[in-house]
């Protein structure tokens, strides 16, 4: 499988995680995939209440049930196909609490896909060749493997995805804007909460879709 990510996307999460180099930052993003080509397109992405310390970040189970709900309504044939976070100043992988977090959304969607940017270099020189970002999921064995990705060109479908953007400019925020949750981590926990309420919502609203 590979990935197309549109500008729009890209732009929309390199800007939101240039918002806090000092902590890890999330969303979701949204797309579709592509059966007979094997492709999958990311198209927007959306964030909300999150947690997160310098090494960890998870979105909120109500952000993600009202990202489901959202885009069922509001992007005709589209969903959430993913997910997003920067690892500030350390590099492009995926942790052992990410590939946790990657197994709950490869349950809702099979083909999701985790994106990684690191911000830290870009937002120092504001050039390309230091904007730093990957995009992983796990094979049927749950080992990590990168997607080849690339920028979508289509003109049609940049166009589209540019329209609809445009209602949305800034960085959807699913919920009360607030400041980003700071927690404690236990080093012996590092499972982040079960989304298995968010799971069971996710398939029903596709089913009725």
């Amino acid at each position: 499988m590979r990935a197309r990510i549109y500008p729009l996307a890209i732009g929309k999460v390199i800007k939101h995680t240039l918002s806090n180099l000092e902590r890890e930052v999330a969303g979701l993003l949204i797309g579709k995939y592509l059966k007979k080509n094997d492709i999958l397109e990311i198209w927007d992405a959306v964030t909300g209440a999150q947690r997160a310390t310098s090494g960890f970040v998870y979105l909120d189970e109500n952000t993600i049930a009202a990202a489901a709900d959202w885009v069922l309504r509001n992007r005709p044939g589209l969903y959430i196909v993913g997910w997003y976070h920067s690892h500030p100043g350390f590099s492009l992988f995926l942790s052992a609490i990410d590939i946790e977090t990657q197994k709950r959304y490869q349950m809702m969607f099979p083909k999701a896909v985790a994106l990684v940017v690191d911000p830290v270099s870009y937002a120092k020189t504001r050039k390309l060749r230091d904007l730093k970002f990957k995009v992983f999921r796990l094979d049927r064995r749950g080992r990590v493997v990168q997607v080849r990705t690339t920028i979508g060109i289509h003109r049609r479908k940049v166009l589209e995805s540019t329209i609809q953007g445009m209602e949305l400019v800034e960085l959807k925020y699913l919920g009360t804007p607030r400041r980003i949750e700071e927690v404690e981590i236990d080093e012996e926990n590092l499972l982040p909460p079960s989304l298995s309420s968010v799971i069971k919502k996710f398939k029903e609203k596709l089913a009725r879709s």
